[in-house]
């Protein structure tokens, strides 16, 4: 019988990935995670799974955990269903809309495609390196056409906006120091009462957009 197996990050869907994640705990019994994990990733029914010869079928797992520990570079672009997407051009003009939806959908790898949805959308105009997206709209439908999406593309794309994360959160706290003593200096000469509610408040959205995301 002839299978396919990934080789390639890229070759393996958002989807696919999501269903392994929903098995690969301490929970599931070790004979159960091997076949499951071959039926998801080679689209072999489970029945027919389990009648591989255990050796061939740890060796496919091995093959298949291999492909999951390859890092993907980042790219802004990728095709699916003959339509070419393509990442936010700006993070600078993002919404508030977008943020909300690609904080909620960054917070379990139920949700990535979600976060997908707002990463990637289809490319409108394009010239040279230049190129315009659709506008954002939160529909189901959306969503789901993410789960189609090349792993290696959404997982690089969630690396990416977590490094972006990190260094903001490195220059806010070092710009709300700075912020913060110039303040009180201001404040000083003038008699006037110092707070730092928006200070905390905006060092504490930094905070939150770090810790709910993780690579």
């Amino acid at each position: 019988m002839n299978i396919q197996i990934p080789t390639e990050l890229n070759d393996i869907t958002l989807e696919q990935y999501q269903a392994f994640d929903l098995i690969n705990n301490d929970e599931q019994e070790q004979e159960f995670k091997l076949h499951k994990t071959i039926s998801i990733f080679t689209e072999v029914d489970m029945d027919t799974v389990s009648k591989f010869p255990i050796k061939d079928a740890e060796e496919i797992a091995e093959d298949i955990q291999k492909v999951l520990q390859k890092e993907n570079p980042f790219n802004r672009f990728f095709t699916l269903n003959g339509i070419k997407y393509g990442f936010i051009p700006s993070l600078e003009d993002i919404s508030l809309g977008e943020y909300i939806d690609l904080e909620d959908g960054l917070k379990d790898v139920k949700q990535f495609h979600k976060a997908a949805a707002v990463m990637f959308r289809p490319i409108v105009k394009s010239y040279g390196d230049l190129y315009t997206i659709e506008p954002y709209t939160a529909t189901l439908e959306r969503m789901e056409i993410m789960k189609k999406a090349p792993l290696g593309s959404i997982t690089a794309a969630v690396v990416f906006f977590c490094s972006i994360v990190n260094v903001l959160q490195r220059v806010s706290q070092l710009y709300s120091k700075k912020l913060l003593t110039d303040s009180k200096d201001i404040l000083e000469k003038t008699n006037l009462p110092a707070s730092t509610d928006g200070l905390t408040a905006y060092s504490h959205l930094v905070g939150v957009i770090s810790q709910s995301i993780t690579k």
